[in-house]
């Protein structure tokens, strides 16, 4: 029997409460459903919709869909791009990143982490989770190790608006979770088949018409609550569809024992906001800002395209004689029999083409300045871009990168660490990374996750900035005063540099072993140093000795003796 306070008739009451809060948002989703999203949004809490529509009439001008692609595009290539590595692991203790055993394992386990998320379907949903979460402002993922397949570490599952419904807590993060699923009969006993009601049983068992075809509803509630020793605690009941003519399966009132009750050491559902207003549960993204004028576009859109159609085939005054014997078509040919009965248009039409377009062009910049093109679009929309502008443009780039600051922030610390987090325990508790001493376990629950992808870099550039025109100022002040250098601590610029950078760890030498390769160094420069000494204080006994008198009196006797020869040699008229 499930825990008391989390019975059938407790659980749905929460439900309902959690989706009467969301009530305020979900009115906005249903409108960026319409008018951006179609074919996204689940907005019938206990049946599943009958069919997705993928297009529909609202929209006529599709400026918003293609600015919303770029921005998805943009945000999936520059911080989870399959191509490169965009998240880097440390322990939280900074000494173990100087030891070589705990270092390298750390590299390794980020490597085989890589690996997890490139054969799982991570990147096959994540650039629909950045449709979500610009699109209505909040989006949420399933992270499952439930992946029926050992090779494959975990799973990944795309939740859609109305979907799912949650409360924050003290922490900022999702205390009460509830998701609906929708199942047929088969799925439904396939995944639960010793709870599942007897009479879904009875249909699968019998294959009935509906097995297939036909969907129950799941309801999920989880709750963060010590369960087994874990951190959070799922229960999920079988609904009854009150009202529902989806299904041919009768499905009583559970009120029994739940489908399953099991528990969870992370989050399974990492969920994130784009922005919010005060204490709002629930993310407004740029769909919301941009929902106005995307209206607006389309009823421009009309008013063109009927403006448009009344210039080509406007209406017209006809004599009464000839109903249903006009032929407006190209070349078509009339007959009179009084020539001054003509037809001519019922009015004239005044419409300012160049004006409008201009207008319709304000309005879809406007949309495409809400879903930040201008940031990913920078080269392409620039008719002046030329080599010769390449620092101007870098830095116009870096500029706007800033303009998506919070929402990267915001996004790692909602988002991807949860992720990352889950994503590497799975793989731990599964065995999947080498075997690491016994005395650092307890370390890895204090592991750091950076991300270092091209837009989390960007965002760090400003304290580099900082950090290059000091170095800047010290070099060009030390050529008058070669002391000021003193001031500047090196190493740590380098550390800091490379921090911002997010070069791996096993790149930076340890502060130990720079430490021991200059002091080899140091011994070896004074072992050569002393070599030189030694030499040259033994040509200088060699030069103040008895030896060094001999070699002086030699030289001097030779010196003499050359000296008479050239002066014999002039004599007798050799030398001219």
């Amino acid at each position: 029997m499930p825990r008391k306070k989390y019975t059938y008739a407790k659980v749905t009451a929460s439900q309902s409460e959690l989706i009467t809060e969301r009530s305020e948002w979900e009115a906005e989703w249903r409108q960026i459903s319409d008018y951006l999203l179609p074919g996204r949004g689940i907005y019938q809490t206990y049946n599943k919709p009958r069919k997705r529509k993928l297009t529909t009439p609202n929209i006529i001008n599709s400026v918003g869909e293609d600015s919303l692609t770029v921005l998805t595009s943009g945000m999936h290539g520059r911080l989870t791009s399959p191509a490169m590595p965009w998240f880097r692991l440390s322990w939280g203790d900074g000494r173990l990143n100087v030891i070589e055993q705990t270092k390298a394992w750390l590299q390794q386990a980020g490597d085989l982490l890589h690996k997890g998320l490139h054969i799982s379907n991570f990147y096959s949903i994540i650039n629909s989770f950045y449709t979500e979460y610009a699109g209505f402002g909040t989006g949420s993922m399933y992270v499952g190790e439930d992946t029926y397949d050992d090779y494959i570490p975990f799973r990944f599952e795309l939740l859609t608006a109305g979907e799912y419904a949650f409360s924050i807590g003290p922490d900022g993060k999702p205390a009460v979770y509830t998701r609906t699923i929708f199942l047929t009969p088969r799925q439904l006993v396939a995944q639960f088949p010793k709870t599942a009601s007897k009479e879904v049983k009875l249909v699968v068992s019998e294959n009935r018409a509906g097995a297939d075809t036909t969907y129950l509803t799941v309801l999920e509630y989880l709750i963060k609550e010590q369960y087994k020793g874990m951190d959070y605690y799922m229960i999920r009941y079988e609904l009854s569809s009150p009202g529902s003519n989806q299904s041919n399966v009768s499905v009583p009132d559970m009120t029994k024992s739940p489908l399953s009750e099991d528990g969870f050491n992370e989050h399974p559902y990492p969920t994130a906001r784009w922005n919010t207003i005060g204490s709002d549960t629930y993310g407004i993204g740029p769909g919301s800002r941009a929902l106005p004028d995307i209206k607006r576009l389309q009823e421009m859109e009309k008013a063109f395209l009927m403006a448009t159609h009344k210039s080509i085939n406007p209406p017209l005054n006809a004599p009464a004689r000839m109903k249903g014997k006009l032929n407006s078509l190209p070349g078509g040919m009339n007959y009179y029999a009084n020539p001054q009965e003509t037809v001519n248009e019922l009015y004239q039409i005044k419409f300012d083409y160049q004006g409008v377009s201009a207008a319709v062009e304000r309005v879809e910049e406007r949309i495409q300045r809400n879903f930040y093109n201008d940031v990913f679009l920078t080269a392409t929309r620039d008719p002046n871009a030329s080599p010769l502008k390449a620092t101007q443009v870098i830095a116009q780039e870096q500029e706007k990168m800033f303009r998506l600051g919070p929402v990267v922030e915001r996004l790692g610390s909602e988002f991807f660490t949860p992720i990352i987090g889950r994503s590497f325990h799975i793989m731990h508790r599964k065995g999947m990374f080498p075997p690491l001493a016994p005395e650092f376990e307890d370390a890895i629950e204090d592991m750091t996750i950076t991300l270092i992808s091209p837009m989390a870099i960007a965002q760090r550039t400003v304290k580099s900035q900082g950090v290059d025109a000091f170095m800047g100022f010290i070099g060009q002040a030390a050529q008058f005063d070669p002391t000021i250098v003193d001031n500047l601590d090196s190493d740590e610029a380098a550390r800091q540099r490379a921090d911002i950078e997010g070069v791996d760890i096993g790149i930076l030498r340890p502060e130990a072993e720079v430490k021991k390769i200059r002091d080899d160094r140091a011994k070896a420069e004074a072992r050569e140093q002393q070599k030189q000494d030694a030499l040259t204080a033994q040509n200088m006994q060699n030069e103040t000795g008895p030896a060094g008198a001999t070699t002086r009196k030699t030289n001097a006797e030779a010196g003499q003796v050359l000296a008479e020869t050239q002066l014999t040699a002039q004599q007798s008229g050799l030398l001219q």
